[in-house]
C-alpha cells in the first residue's frame, strides 16, 4: 500500500494527544496536578492496594517514569506512599483528601474532552477506532520489531 501526501501516522498522532492534554489541561487549568490525570484514576481504582510496579503495568511505562509521576503527585499532595504490611519492601499508592476531592472535576473534564474529540463520529466508529488502535499498538509492539 502506497500513501502520499500524508504526514506520517505517528505524528498525527503525537498531534493529537497533545491537542487532547492541551484542552484537558485548559479544562482543569486551577488544579496543579499537570498532565498525570489518568494516574490518579488508576491509583483511585486500586483502592490503597496498587503498587507503582502495578501502576507501571497498567500504564504500560517503565518503572522509573513512574516513579517520577508518583514523586511529583506525591509533591503536590494528590498521593501518598503507604508500606504494604504483608511486604515492607512494596508501598501502596493511595490518594489524598485532595486528591479526592478534585477527581470528580478531573473525571468530568476527561469525558467531556473526549467527547469533544469524538464529535460527529458514531458510536460504531469510536469503537472501531479503538479496536483498530489496539491493533496497530499491538503490531508495533517490541516483540515484533524483530
Amino acid at each position: 500500500m502506497e500513501i502520499k501526501n500524508q504526514q506520517p501516522f505517528g505524528r498525527l498522532l503525537a498531534l493529537i494527544g497533545k491537542n487532547y492534554l492541551h484542552a484537558l489541561q485548559l479544562k482543569l487549568r486551577d488544579l496543579d496536578a499537570e498532565r498525570n490525570f489518568y494516574a490518579l484514576i488508576l491509583i483511585d481504582e486500586g483502592k490503597g492496594k496498587i503498587t507503582q510496579q502495578e501502576l507501571a503495568e497498567l500504564l504500560e511505562s517503565d518503572k522509573v517514569s513512574v516513579v517520577r509521576i508518583i514523586d511529583n503527585l506525591s509533591d503536590l499532595g494528590y498521593v501518598k506512599r503507604e508500606k504494604v504490611e504483608t511486604d515492607r519492601r512494596k508501598y501502596s499508592l493511595v490518594l489524598t483528601a485532595k486528591a479526592e476531592k478534585e477527581l470528580p472535576e478531573i473525571k468530568t473534564a476527561i469525558t467531556e474532552v473526549t467527547e469533544l474529540a469524538f464529535r460527529g463520529l458514531s458510536v460504531t466508529k469510536i469503537e472501531e477506532l479503538y479496536a483498530d488502535l489496539h491493533i496497530i499498538k499491538n503490531n508495533l509492539n517490541n516483540r515484533n520489531y524483530e
